[in-house]
């Protein structure tokens, strides 16, 4: 690579350049950036020749990075991002922000939280962008590189640069659909072991079988964590069924998913009781207890720490903060 000259390089070649590495596309880059699909080209091209690399290799998936600006892309959209909370002002007015505000969560969170932080998103900032991700890769990186402001989920130890908040705390139950013999009895341990188990699972499985796992300096749920409740009970039926094996339990990859498959199957499924009470009166869902002894998963917010300093973010974070307490007043975790 030939040398650069820092004092010719326009920085919104730069932005051009995080856009394309961040969402892959030359076109969604554009439109994130509103502009055209050429002007993005142009920006590339001019980009490539004064740092002397192709940058990007557009294949039937998209934009792919080259090697040198694998290593590149986190660098550059930490100091971009430096860079705005250095010229940002003192203070935030959300009233009259068109910033725009990046936050992962997952399908639950979606379906319990995202309405509520939307319509108070619209009515404290009508000017500003709220984008909703799913995140798909690592979350940590996503907020090193300033893909999310904020990410939502079931995160444990942290490393120190990230920062995190309680938001709420869920708990699991067992669900069936009112057509399934099973709903009409009481559900103890021994019954449960009869019927066929639907769990949601992310694709992330430790080698240690563990329900959690590491991505760069982030502990992350596996399962809809129970710390480890269901695999002990499930454990001990075995055992009182003298050993017999019990059906593997069949996965799903988010709660939705399980609780419209198990509306049309004999199936009982392990969900989180805001969104079984969502979903009951459309698929005619009973609700149980567990017939052992749970722990209650707690729901928090994570950012970068020095990211949480910036006035706007502080902002973002002090109102799903709001949002998710609103939630937590609404309803309780007893089952009726």
């Amino acid at each position: 690579m030939s040398r650069i000259h820092f004092a010719n390089l326009d920085l919104n070649l730069l932005r051009v350049f995080e856009a394309v590495a961040e969402e892959g596309s030359v076109t969604r880059a554009g439109e994130r950036l509103g502009l055209s699909q050429s002007a993005v080209s142009h920006a590339l091209s001019r980009l490539r020749i004064a740092l002397d690399d192709d940058l990007f290799i557009r294949t039937s998936d998209g934009m792919r990075l080259t090697p040198w600006a694998i290593d590149a892309a986190p660098k550059v959209s930490r100091a971009l991002g430096q860079l705005q909370r250095a010229l940002a002002p003192a203070e935030f007015d959300p009233a009259h922000s068109d910033r725009r505000f990046r936050l992962g969560l997952t399908p639950y969170l979606s379906t319990v939280l995202a309405p509520s932080l939307t319509r108070r998103f619209r009515q404290e900032a009508p000017e500003a962008e709220l984008v909703l991700r799913h995140p798909t890769g690592s979350v940590s990186e996503a907020l090193d590189m300033g893909r999310l402001d904020v990410a939502l989920g079931a995160f444990g130890r942290l490393s120190e640069r990230f920062e995190k908040a309680l938001l709420f705390s869920e708990r699991l139950v067992w669900v069936m659909r009112r057509a399934n013999p099973a709903a009409s009895q009481p559900l103890t341990l021994e019954r449960l072991a009869e019927i066929p188990h639907l769990i949601v699972a992310t694709t992330e499985a430790p080698e240690d079988g563990g329900p959690a796992t590491f991505d760069r300096g982030v502990e992350r749920a596996r399962i809809w964590g129970d710390g480890g409740a269901y695999a002990r009970a499930m454990a001990a039926a075995t055992q009182a069924g003298g050993g017999k094996p019990m059906p593997a339990a069949m996965t799903a990859p988010d709660s939705q998913t399980l609780l419209s498959i198990v509306s049309q199957t004999d199936m009982a499924a392990l969900a989180p009781l805001r969104l079984a009470r969502l979903y009951q009166p459309t698929y005619d869902l009973v609700i149980r207890d567990p017939p052992y002894a749970t722990e209650l998963l707690e729901i928090v917010a994570l950012w970068r720490s020095d990211h949480g300093a910036h006035p706007a973010v502080a902002w973002f974070i002090h109102l799903i903060s709001e949002t998710a307490a609103d939630l937590v007043g609404a309803e309780s975790l007893h089952i009726s």
